[in-house]
C-alpha cells in the first residue's frame, strides 16, 4: 500500500517549478571524450541538458530505480529545446529502440517520451517504431566502447527488415536520432547503422545529457 508520504513525495515532483533548479543547455561545447564521440559518429549532437551532478542523479533514478518523477522532470526540461541549425523541415524523430525487459520494468521509455516532446514543440512527425530491438542486452554502463558494440552487434534492425510494407514511405526520409545519454556513441552507432541500412539519411542526434 502507498504511504501518503510517497504520494506527497511523488506530488512534490509533479508540481516543482523546474525554472529554480535546472535550465536547458545552449549548445555546450563539448569535452575532448565528448567531442572524439561525436567525430566517430560524424553527425551533430545536440544535449538539451547539460550532464550535472543534479541531470545525471535524475537520470540515474529514472533509468535504474525507476522513477517517473525524474523521468518527468527530465522531459519537462528538454522540452524546452531549441530545434538546431542542422533540423530539415520534412524530418521524423526517431528514438533509440526500448530494450524490452527494461521496458517492462520501469514502464516507460526516455527516448521516446522525449521524442514525442519535442516533435510537438519542433512540430514535427515521430516515429516511435522505426527501430526495433529484437531482445534485452546486459547493462552496458560499466562496458568498454567495443564491448558494447559487441553486445549490440545483430541486436537493432530498422522496422523494414521485419516489415516490408513500411519500407516504401520510409526510404530516403531524413531522420534524427533521439536517445537519453551520449557516453560512448555505441549504442546510436548501431542505430545510425540500422537507419541507413533501412534508407534513412541520418541528420544527427539529439539527447537529454552529453556525457564525458
Amino acid at each position: 500500500m502507498t504511504s501518503p508520504f510517497s504520494l506527497l513525495h511523488a506530488l512534490k515532483w509533479l508540481i516543482a517549478d523546474s525554472n529554480q533548479e535546472l535550465v536547458p543547455a545552449r549548445e555546450l561545447p563539448a569535452s575532448w571524450r565528448a567531442a572524439r564521440t561525436e567525430a566517430r559518429l560524424n553527425l551533430p549532437v545536440l544535449a538539451a541538458l547539460s550532464y550535472s551532478p543534479e541531470v545525471a542523479s535524475l537520470l540515474k533514478r529514472a533509468k535504474y530505480r525507476p522513477q517517473w518523477s525524474a523521468a518527468q522532470r527530465l522531459i519537462r526540461l528538454a522540452g524546452r529545446l531549441e530545434a538546431p541549425a542542422w533540423l530539415e523541415r520534412r524530418c521524423c524523430l526517431v528514438p533509440v529502440p526500448a530494450d524490452p525487459s527494461r521496458l517492462i520494468e520501469r514502464g516507460f521509455h526516455l527516448p521516446s517520451l522525449l521524442c514525442q516532446v519535442l516533435a510537438r514543440r519542433w512540430r514535427l512527425r515521430y516515429d516511435l517504431s522505426r527501430l526495433v530491438k529484437g531482445q534485452s542486452s546486459p547493462t552496458l554502463a560499466s562496458l568498454t566502447r567495443q564491448q558494447r558494440l559487441s553486445e549490440l552487434r545483430g541486436l537493432i534492425a530498422h522496422a523494414s527488415k521485419h516489415d516490408l510494407s513500411a519500407a516504401s514511405s520510409q526510404n530516403n526520409e531524413p531522420v534524427v536520432l533521439v536517445d537519453d545519454v551520449l557516453t560512448t556513441g555505441a549504442t546510436a552507432s548501431a542505430c545510425i547503422e540500422a537507419l541507413k541500412s533501412g534508407g534513412n539519411r541520418v541528420l544527427g542526434l539529439v539527447v537529454l545529457a552529453r556525457s564525458g
